[in-house]
């Protein structure tokens, strides 16, 4: 009776608010807001009611980590001593952010390390300390090394070529140099190293075992709830680049900005105070420098700490990461063509293929054909880390060759896995991440360091390597890895890809569709520049008897079994099959030229590169699709739409013949594609002979012959007409070829 009785007397109380009488344990009737704890907030449980509150309100509704505004609403208006007009403003701030109030609830943990004041935000101050006792240190199988001869190191794609075997079981390899190659760290001039600066992210390393992608999906999910979650639909007839706008950026928030020499005094001073070991009496008696070993941890000490936190954390620990720094903003390790000093001082390092500006467009890496000078495949990137500052678990861009060169400062840990694991990789992460069943677009994007115990365990294995300074770590097409530093140190990475590259490559951007990810170049401008290029050389090689070395390392790539020559055929078949089941002859129209030249043009539904094919309608003439996605561009007809295509199937297929080595092929291309038409040259030996003038020459019309426009019988009749050998000689390789012509 009692409890009905207080039911009805809070009930009738409702309606005036002002005559409310005073909870028993509160001497007023003033009024207060509960204010939702934020990320950083050293007040873990700042008063009994608001952990009691807080604990409430994650009961709600444990399953689904949602809490429902109808039901907090009910819930708090329970409690006579919250007023009305502040329940609105209670329920809008708990709500949105649900993953807050679940992080403050499950890993509230203790500040280790406090980074900035209101005065100097490049300090820091450093609670947490080395728990040797607790380390977790994983039991991997070592990457191999490798110590290049000065013969091998000469050629980089060769030796890389050479070395691939072995390393494709690890995805991962180290290479050390031979000792004569000491190229210069022009970090350490002094312009650079105390002036030039670069920005920094912060990582808190205590999250990276699920929690911060799990709390970015989470943010994403609640904001894709509803209408705007209906964007993402491929039905959709609205911009689905609106529904990207509601993702959240996985990277790590901005940091203060340093110079080389700031950053290693913070980089210096946190490592330093967080592996201290106080000295005992003991201590005492042994000479300084056994002192000062006791001091300084070693990599397996970092290494087992490092995997303690993130398995097991115990403190909040924030450390700041410079990655991904420009090089055309900061500037390169390495000397290079555009700086004349450097040029005069270092030569033999300015154009060394291990000079990391030059990697990329070495002859015989496909990213020589990409056009734009700025593309972020192009160009080589800077590291800046310092103790446990953490590269998270990724595969390179495109799934392209990667090698990082450490130019200075402390090891860094390597962990690899193979590429065969890539699939059972990315299911892992799938079964730890449920949200990317719903977002598949965000696989690349999380920003997690699963520890490679936890992944040898689901059957994935997992390799490691150390890298000194003055060292290269060499990364295959496909394979994931990730690693962290074990204190200041920089170094310099970069892209490229050799000719076996070309099947990885067209996984990637069938992947990348597939998941809708911008790409960052064009897999089919980089194929078909690379197949026109091995025309003019096959053109060059029998018209103009070029054998350089450059003419004859494209025959390695050609004929029938050529990797060049697979690589088009497939693509070829793929675009075939796709024109042939989606569009007729009636909604062809030829692609201009230009149409991808000056912006790179992408399919509007999953980001498809479109530099071979596309498809439009009139209703929108400034947005394309795929043909795999033509019918999702627009609600009009079908009969509405068109297609763009670069070249007709037929012309493809003679592209193909002319990789194959047919020399009628290949005159056809080059005159139609390239420019180049077939020539007549007088041999040496045949001038030496017979001197003739220009004019005779004209008059005996040999000078200039169009093989492409000309048919074997015409050929031969030119043949009889013409008596000079090298004329017949020329005509003869034409008609030694197995064609109809």
């Amino acid at each position: 009776m009692g409890m009905e009785r207080m039911g009805t007397c809070v009930k009738k109380d409702k309606v005036d608010k002002d005559k409310l009488p005073i909870p028993p344990g509160f001497v007023s009737l003033t009024s207060f807001t509960l204010k939702r704890l934020r990320n950083g907030e050293e007040s873990c449980s700042s008063s009994t009611f608001g952990s009691e509150f807080v604990s409430e309100l994650a009961q709600m509704d444990t399953s689904s980590n949602i809490i429902d505004p109808t039901k907090l609403k009910k819930h708090l208006q329970c409690r006579p001593w919250i007023l009305q007009n502040q329940l609105n403003h209670i329920v809008e701030e708990s709500v949105p952010e649900r993953l807050d109030m679940k992080r403050s609830l499950n890993t509230c943990l203790p500040k280790g390390v406090t980074r900035g004041c209101s005065s100097c935000p490049e300090c820091q101050k450093v609670n947490a300390s080395w728990r040797p006792q607790e380390a977790h240190m994983p039991v991997l199988e070592e990457a191999p090394t490798f110590y290049p001869t000065e013969e091998d190191f000469k050629d980089t794609l060769k030796y890389v070529a050479s070395i691939r075997p072995q390393v494709e079981q690890y995805g991962i390899c180290r290479i050390i140099p031979p000792l004569s190659w000491q190229p210069p760290c022009l970090f350490k001039e002094k312009n650079i190293w105390e002036t030039s600066r670069f920005s920094t992210r912060v990582q808190r390393i205590d999250e990276l075992q699920n929690l911060y992608s799990k709390r970015k999906l989470a943010g994403i999910n609640e904001k894709m709830k509803g209408k705007r979650r209906r964007t993402l639909e491929r039905g959709s007839s609205e911009d689905p680049n609106k529904a990207r706008c509601y993702f959240e950026d996985f990277e790590f928030e901005r940091g203060p900005e340093f110079t080389l020499e700031t950053f290693k005094k913070y980089a210096d001073y946190f490592r330093r105070q967080y592996f201290y070991k106080k000295i005992t009496v003991a201590d005492l008696y042994v000479d300084l420098n056994s002192i000062q070993k006791l001091r300084e941890p070693s990599i397996e000490n970092i290494e087992g700490e490092y995997g303690r936190i993130v398995a097991n954390p115990s403190e909040e620990i924030e450390v700041l990461y410079g990655a991904d720094t420009e090089t055309r903003v900061f500037g390169s390790g390495f000397p290079s063509l555009s700086n004349s000093v450097e040029t005069r001082d270092y030569p033999e390092y300015v154009e060394s293929g291990w000079n990391l500006n030059n990697t990329p467009k070495l002859p015989g890496s496909l990213l020589a054909f990409e056009s734009s000078s700025t593309s972020s495949v192009l160009l080589p990137r800077l590291n800046i880390g310092m103790c446990f500052s953490s590269h998270c678990w990724k595969v390179e861009e495109h799934h392209l060759h990667a090698l990082c060169y450490m130019h200075l400062g402390a090891p860094r840990i390597w962990y690899g896995i193979p590429r065969e694991y890539f699939l059972k990789f990315e299911s892992f992460l799938k079964k730890n991440f449920p949200e990317l069943s719903e977002h598949p677009e965000l696989l690349h994007r999380l920003v997690t360091q699963l520890s490679p115990s936890t992944l040898k365990s689901e059957g994935i294995p997992v390799h490691r390597c150390v890298q000194y300074p003055k060292e290269f770590v060499l990364t295959l097409p496909g394979a994931y890895f990730s690693g962290f530093d074990c204190g200041f140190n920089c170094s310099e990475a970069a892209n490229f890809a050799p000719f076996d590259w070309l099947s990885q490559g067209q996984n990637a951007a069938e992947l990348y569709s597939e998941q809708g990810r911008k790409t960052s170049m064009s897999f089919d401008k980089l194929l078909l520049r690379a197949a026109m290029e091995s025309v003019r050389a096959q053109w060059e090689l029998s018209q103009l008897r070029k054998n350089s070395a450059d003419s004859l390392s494209w025959r390695a790539v050609c004929g029938k079994d050529g990797v060049l020559t697979k690589a088009l055929k497939t693509r070829i078949k793929q675009e075939g099959t796709r024109r042939e089941y989606l569009c007729t002859s009636s909604q062809s129209k030829e692609m201009d030229h230009n149409f991808d030249f000056k912006l790179k043009r992408e399919c509007v539904i999953c980001q498809y590169d479109l530099h071979l094919s596309a498809a439009v309608c009139p209703c929108s003439p400034n947005r394309y699709s795929c043909l795999n996605h033509a019918k999702q561009l627009c609600s009009c007809p079908w009969s509405a739409r068109f297609f763009l295509f670069r070249y007709k199937i037929t012309d493809l297929n003679v592209l193909v013949e002319a990789l194959e080595g047919k020399l009628s092929a290949v005159y056809k291309w080059a005159k139609e594609n390239i420019g180049l038409a077939f020539h007549s040259h007088v041999s040496t030996k045949h001038n030496s002979q017979v001197s003739e003038t220009s004019a005779e020459v004209k008059k005996r019309n040999f000078d200039t012959i169009d093989a492409a426009s000309l048919s074997r019988p015409a050929l031969e009749k030119k043949m009889a007409e013409n008596s000079s050998s090298s004329f017949r000689d020329d005509v003869v390789v034409i008609l030694s070829d197995d064609d109809d012509e």
